[in-house]
């Protein structure tokens, strides 16, 4: 489909009709030779039904249904439309019948990779352009030099409502720039809380609350909101985890699941090998909280073999293992701190994970920055270094014999130690995350990227200032990001010609460095360097 087309369907979402009441709905799945399909999830993202020995279903839909859809299976291939998997048909007045084909793959994929690509964010054409110019030939790359299948998931946030910033125009040319073609890959999207219908929407016909409605213009472009796919052993779900609370403001929402979206989970889950790996694709990070339905739902997911939680939203690295024992990885931006330079608030670049899927395991996973290639984990200063610019300085609290690591993908589980001069002279201590303000002893934060955003590019410094930057403005607070994988170790010789970190992970993987980021060092964000200074019209016009 045209972009221009997809945007005025984006643009004229609240006028589509759908289902808008109960229906009793049936069909067959067939294979591309004419072969039942059997024992495969149908669904109206309410309830789930499976096929018989003929291929055949029969659904009840709710009356909030948009989409009828089926849940891809391990042995077929993905259906492929426009450079998107096509698993769903949109729910259709007077329409009762909905078949689907399926292509037998050669045989099931046990071995593949998953891409998890955090909170795009585009909130104006200039961020769809860094996105497909930067982002997307990035990931084409990595994915051109695997021989194993690639797959990909967005976890949210693919555009930026916002307020009184509407950007429903963006969501047809974000998922345009992640098309096949771009890409060489398909990509699997996660609702964010972003990416809403714009407000103010209403409970009608077609929506029996205001809170369905927020999410029919993702539907209408992205496709369902809770879904499963199969690939190998692995069973991966996408759900939706924020309700909104006001019909006029998206921006108020809670964490947390509905009782349909947990009745649903369920009978998702429910015909789930347990020997099979899950993994759960939501935008807001779940930890340990007591959000609705979470700790049914860490239950349900510690039932199998092995399980994983993926999310977004916070624009920092974070990966743990919550109270059931099941790894949250919680993932950096591809906007970084909201495009404004090349790197997130907690100092980790802008980038995507990459997860290394071996049966129902998850082997390996590693941090791809944009523009760096996989050995690029750590950055390293010294404990006096001073970074920012002409709106404000900061300066690491520390005796220039101190040495920090910023290792980005790390947890508790990770070795960094310090070498001097080749030798091996101690671990490096994890320093526990800090909500400090300014640099002090203890401080955990990036003061590298604190300095670009706040003292380079003036972001917190308002509209009008005597520099030449187009891009001050915003909150203080939005760019002291708390940095979870800071780790700190004194020299033993102050004046060791060669330091180096060795940062070891919990899968075998070593990575190093030696280069300390100089003072005032920004190189790294050469992109937005060159750009900060020009107007945002122009940047949207010629960039």
């Amino acid at each position: 489909m045209r972009i221009k087309s997809l945007i005025l369907m984006a643009v004229a979402v609240m006028l589509s009709v759908g289902a808008s009441a109960q229906m009793k709905i049936s069909g067959v799945v067939r294979d591309t030779a004419g072969k039942a399909v059997a024992n495969l999830t149908v669904t109206d993202g309410f309830s789930c039904v499976q096929t018989d020995a003929k291929g055949r279903y029969k659904l009840t839909t709710h009356r909030d249904a948009y989409h009828v859809y089926y849940s891809i299976p391990s042995a077929y291939k993905v259906n492929v439309k426009d450079g998107h998997p096509d698993f769903y048909t949109k729910l259709e007045k007077g329409v009762k019948k909905y078949n689907f084909t399926l292509e037998p793959l050669a045989a099931p994929e046990h071995s593949f990779r998953l891409l998890m690509v955090a909170d795009p964010q585009a909130q104006c054409p200039f961020h769809v352009k860094r996105f497909e110019r930067e982002t997307v030939p990035d990931m084409r790359a990595y994915v051109d030099s695997q021989s194993q299948p690639c797959y990909g998931v967005t976890l949210g946030d693919i555009i930026y409502n916002d307020g009184k910033h509407n950007c429903t125009e963006l969501m047809p040319k974000m998922r345009a720039a992640m098309a096949y073609d771009n890409t060489h890959t398909l990509f699997f999207q996660t609702m964010g809380n972003h990416d809403y219908t714009y407000p103010p929407v209403v409970a009608d016909e077609n929506a029996s609350t205001f809170n369905i409605a927020y999410q029919r213009l993702f539907e209408s472009v992205m496709g369902p909101v809770n879904y499963s796919w199969n690939r190998g052993d692995v069973h991966i779900v996408s759900l939706r985890d924020m309700q909104y609370r006001s019909a006029s403001s998206g921006s108020k929402y809670d964490h947390g699941l509905t009782a349909e979206q947990y009745e649903w989970l369920k009978q998702d889950l429910a015909v789930v090998p347990k020997h099979k790996m899950v993994i759960l694709c939501i935008h807001v990070a779940m930890y340990n909280r007591t959000g609705p339905y979470f700790e049914q739902v860490r239950s349900m997911l510690a039932e199998f073999k092995e399980a994983h939680i993926m999310v977004g939203h916070t624009h920092f690295m974070n990966h743990a293992v919550n109270n059931k024992g099941i790894f949250e990885h919680v993932h950096a931006a591809a906007s970084g701190a909201y495009w404004w330079s090349c790197t997130n608030g907690d100092g980790v670049p802008n980038g995507y994970t990459i997860y290394d899927v071996e049966g129902a395991h998850l082997k390996n996973w590693q941090y791809k920055s944009v523009g760096h290639d996989l050995s690029y984990q750590i950055r390293m200063y010294r404990g006096d270094a001073k970074f920012g610019g002409e709106f404000e300085t900061f300066r690491y609290p520390y005796s220039h014999d101190t040495v920090l690591a910023n290792v980005f993908m790390s947890d508790k589980s990770w070795k960094v130690q310090l070498y001097e001069d080749g030798v091996l002279t101690g671990d490096m201590q994890l320093i526990k995350p800090s909500k400090d303000s300014v640099p002090e002893v203890g401080s955990s934060r990036d003061w590298w990227a604190v300095g670009y955003h706040i003292g380079v590019i003036g972001r917190s410094y308002g509209k009008v200032t005597d520099c030449k930057s187009k891009m001050n403005g915003g909150g203080r607070k939005g760019y002291l990001t708390r940095c979870q994988h800071m780790y700190r170790a004194t020299l033993k010789n102050p004046n060791a010609k060669q330091i180096k970190v060795v940062a070891t992970d919990s899968n075998g993987n070593v990575y190093e460095q030696t280069r300390f980021t100089e003072d005032f060092d920004y190189s790294e964000n050469a992109v937005m360097n060159a750009l900060y200074t020009t107007p945002r019209e122009v940047l949207d016009r010629e960039y």
